[in-house]
């Protein structure tokens, strides 16, 4: 099934970007202030997680220490997709997503 999904123009390319790493097929079109991606097999579930890593990856991009993963919340607390991030960044070490740090925290006390 082909879904058709909305972007800020601002994160279209990190949108591109994950969705190429993580090799799915996609078209894209520019409409003015957004970019509508047609996407190949990807649940919605899937694509907050495309969204979701493009995000981190904007603000690891824009950090003082871009050597160092960004990860979300639940990147983080999953082992499996934490695992496979720190080794496509090639790290031992990662920083949560400013937008979750809280709530990484809270987690981390009852763990």
């Amino acid at each position: 099934m082909l879904r058709a999904r909305k972007v800020s123009t601002d994160l279209t390319p990190l949108v591109e970007w994950v969705l190429e790493r993580d090799g799915f097929v996609y078209s894209d079109e520019n409409k003015g202030a957004y970019t509508e991606f047609r996407i190949e097999d990807i649940s919605s579930r899937r694509f907050n997680d495309v969204i979701e890593d493009a995000k981190c990856e904007k603000e690891r991009r824009e950090s003082l220490t871009p050597e160092i993963p960004v990860l979300s919340y639940r990147a983080l607390m999953n082992p499996e997709r934490e695992a496979r991030l720190l080794k496509l960044y090639g790290a031992d070490c990662c920083v949560p997503y400013s937008k979750d740090v809280g709530r990484y925290i809270e987690a981390e006390k009852h763990r």
